[in-house]
């Protein structure tokens, strides 16, 4: 059984398959020693994921808020392990 469904000439990505990747996407980058770049690019196909159309664009509201997000749990982290 395929998880994309023809309707007429556009295909439909499964939304289970689609919110489960998101999902361990966003497990995957909760990983302190995950290099900046390949966060950067988790978050780039997370965004890239988050669409519902093939035409729309990818989501990008929130990525500067993460990022922000993440360096304050970080120096957090930092602090607690002095």
């Amino acid at each position: 059984m395929s998880s994309v469904e023809s309707i007429g000439e556009v295909f439909v990505t499964d939304e289970t398959e689609r919110t489960r990747l998101i999902a361990d996407i966003m497990r995957l980058m909760r990983e302190p020693s995950l290099p900046e770049a390949t966060r950067h690019a988790g978050m780039t196909l997370v965004g890239w994921l988050a669409r519902r159309r093939p035409d729309e664009t990818p989501h990008a509201i929130g990525i500067d808020e993460a990022r922000e997000s993440e360096r304050r749990i970080r120096a957090a982290r930092a602090k607690t392990r002095l």
